[in-house]
């Protein structure tokens, strides 16, 4: 059998309650040239069985013992894996839009100097609610602006050449990063992009301060981690005072119990247009039914 364009890179661990719909979404993809490889993070609920009850050879399951090893370590072993021209990443709880794939592929076909390719995203929660637009810049200078804060490019929009993620591996043990993360060590000998089209549905139950603190304090490791002149002492001094305020702003908000509202101040408002295809999307995918044995 020849090997598939894409292979969909999904690391899942207790998303028994919202795998199935993420599964269906990669399944009724309008490019059929893909494979699945979704590696079960030693789930403790009912993930791993939802997901051993599809039927589709595109699709493998990856079971490991129970043992939870992290999103970073996962991601690498399904890159190792991997067997398509391009990966695409997709989390357990989100929704890709049916032509996502179709529109990734095309674009980076057409732009073969592009190592990494988001798309715009719709933030939803609970059961299709939006919530507004993740903000996301389109060409490699706006994406790379502000090193010292991060990057606008949503981590379940990536695809990019499976030389690119082999030659450029997540950092393990770096919480709540890994995506920020690894786009600060590659930006500098990597070309990134992202089409403004929203291609998915971005789940976002809720804001925390734990959370955040825990990737903020991940990402200010990987800045010290990169000082080797005065330029990058710079940014990395930037970076530890920007975050450390940033995290102090949290702590005050979740306290007050505003951090929730604030944060999505920061979205985009999604128009009427965003919210209608939304609504096709989410109606296609909760009316469809997996394959099951």
């Amino acid at each position: 059998m020849a090997n598939p364009l894409v292979t969909v890179a999904m690391s899942v661990y207790n998303a028994a309650a919202t795998v199935e719909l993420a599964i269906r979404s990669i399944q009724t993809q309008s490019l059929e040239d893909w494979e699945l490889i979704v590696i079960d993070d030693g789930s403790v609920d009912q993930t791993r069985q939802i997901i051993a009850q599809v039927l589709d050879p595109r699709i493998r399951l990856i079971q490991e013992p129970c043992e939870n090893l992290g999103l970073a370590a996962r991601l690498n072993q399904c890159i190792r894996l991997a067997r398509g021209r391009y990966v695409a990443r997709m989390d357990g709880d989100d929704v890709a839009y049916p032509q996502r794939l179709a529109r990734q592929l095309q674009y980076l076909e057409q732009h073969p100097e592009i190592d990494l390719l988001g798309s715009g995203a719709v933030i939803f929660k609970g059961e299709g609610e939006v919530v507004g637009l993740y903000p996301t810049a389109c060409d490699h200078e706006e994406i790379c602006r502000r090193p010292w804060w991060g990057f606008p490019l949503a981590h379940p929009t990536w695809m990019g050449k499976r030389t690119w993620f082999q030659s450029h591996p997540y950092r393990e043990g770096y919480t709540r990063s890994e995506d920020q993360t690894l786009l600060l060590q590659s930006f500098s000998d990597s070309r990134f992009a992202a089409l403004e089209e929203v291609l998915l549905g971005y789940r976002m139950e809720g804001v925390f301060a734990k959370k955040m603190g825990q990737g903020r304090l991940s990402y200010c490791r990987q800045l010290v981690r990169q000082v080797h002149d005065v330029p990058s002492a710079v940014t990395a001094t930037r970076g530890l005072l920007i975050h450390g305020l940033a995290f102090s702003r949290d702590v005050l908000l979740e306290t007050t119990g505003s951090l929730s509202q604030r944060s999505r101040q920061s979205f985009q408002a999604a128009n009427d247009q965003v919210q209608n295809q939304w609504r096709e999307v989410w109606h296609r995918v909760t009316s469809e039914e997996l394959a099951v044995g």
